[in-house]
């Protein structure tokens, strides 16, 4: 997986997330993730976020790595007593503390993963090898073409 299909996913995942959180009557996602609109709006975000990156308004590494720092921060501050509701602001007890934990790392390793976009780069351009060859074995000092040797018909 690379930054660009990160971005998607969490884009899509995000921004869903975020728009059933903002849906009247929901204080936990699905029976399972504590939410409230402050949440809803930071998920909402973050989605709005990697699909803006994924459709070129930004770089997409830059927020895998961003979103990577915010998401474990979130999930670390839900594992600790008095700052797992943000100060009374957001529930990130809970599932929303694996939820974070798991996006954060997913990112970190999508982030800070080299990118092998092109094997030329690892090995050096071919070219100058081929060429550098078929130099040698045009004018080197296996010419036929200049050899003592001419046939009789």
């Amino acid at each position: 997986m690379n930054s660009r299909e990160l971005a998607l996913l969490f884009g899509i995942f995000y921004a869903g997330l975020g728009l059933l959180g903002l849906m009247p009557g929901n204080s936990a996602l699905l029976g399972l993730l504590p939410d409230n609109l402050p949440l809803a709006l930071l998920h909402l975000t973050m989605g709005a976020w990697a699909l803006a990156a994924y459709f070129g308004h930004g770089s997409t590494q830059s927020y895998a790595r961003s979103a990577a720092f915010i998401l474990a921060a979130l999930g670390l501050m839900g594992m600790v007593d008095g700052l797992d509701t943000f100060f009374g602001l957001m529930p990130l007890y809970g599932a929303n503390v694996w939820l974070h934990l798991f996006s954060a790392a997913l990112a970190g390793f999508v982030g800070w993963s080299p990118q092998t976009g092109e094997r030329r780069g690892l090995a050096g351009d071919r070219r100058r090898a081929v060429r550098a060859f078929a130099t040698e074995r045009r004018e080197g000092s296996f010419d036929r073409r200049s050899s003592a040797y001419i046939p009789t018909a």
